[in-house]
């Protein structure tokens, strides 16, 4: 698979949760970074990878894809922390705006095996490869089983909420919303808990793999707790966001 640079161009900027907006972009031309190819059609990439763009002479920030390799446009899912070099430019941007970017990078992705069930493991902008990843596994002669547990404070913070249902008739989905007890604002498929409790309930066997991508501490105790209740380090695989 080639590694691209090139520019991309913004096609849509919304806002999905708190703090947090989706951006659309169209490729507006790139080549191979050896210079012998050029990119004459959609960006070839693995669901769970990622791209680098540039925001200033030194400052690139990676960026999960949240599209499927299907979709015509790349998307990202961007938390915007206030100060923050890459948030600033997100926050004045305007359609049309061009960003430098390198890729596709990384090696986060989906196994072949086809008898394993999958349980996706994010919090806060940790969704976005899942996205990329269920998107692509519905499109499957025959889609594995798969679950998405998914973290946040409360619903406010959960990117997505519109459309998780579309995206996969196989996909079960449960929201671990820490902060909300209110059973009324829970939401059909929330519970006022972390999602880490959610793993505590099951028991899980060797024929589930588990991708789990959001903050550190959050990959780090999912990781724990699996290990714990006996699931082999192989059935794991794990992105971590700074």
């Amino acid at each position: 698979m080639n590694i691209f640079q090139g520019n991309l161009r913004l096609t849509l900027a919304q806002d999905v949760a708190c703090d947090t907006k989706k951006f659309r972009f169209t490729i507006d031309g790139a080549l191979s970074l050896d210079g012998k190819t050029e990119l004459t059609g959609p960006l070839s990439f693995k669901p769970g990878q990622f791209l680098s763009l540039q925001f200033t002479d030194k400052a690139w920030r990676s960026y999960s894809i949240a599209s499927s390799p299907i979709e015509k446009e790349i998307e990202f899912v961007v938390r915007l922390i206030s100060g923050g070099t890459a948030s600033n430019i997100w926050n004045e941007v305007e359609i049309g705006d061009c960003f430098p970017f390198k890729g596709p990078f990384g090696h986060f992705g989906l196994s072949d095996k086809k008898d394993v069930k999958l349980v996706f493991c994010a919090t806060s902008t940790g969704i976005a490869p899942f996205r990329s990843m269920i998107l692509h596994e519905a499109q499957a002669d025959i889609p594995r089983s798969m679950t998405l547990l998914y973290g946040g404070k409360d619903l406010k913070h959960l990117a997505y909420l519109d459309e998780l249902e579309t995206w996969s008739k196989k996909l079960n989905i449960k929201l671990g919303l820490s902060r909300e007890l209110d059973s009324h604002k829970l939401g059909p498929y929330g519970s006022p808990c972390r999602i880490t409790e959610f793993l505590k309930a099951e028991d899980y066997d060797d024929q589930t793999e588990f991708y789990i991508c959001g903050n550190g501490n959050m990959v780090q105790s999912v990781e724990q707790i699996l290990l714990s209740q006996g699931i082999h380090k192989d059935q794991i695989f794990r992105e971590r966001f700074n």
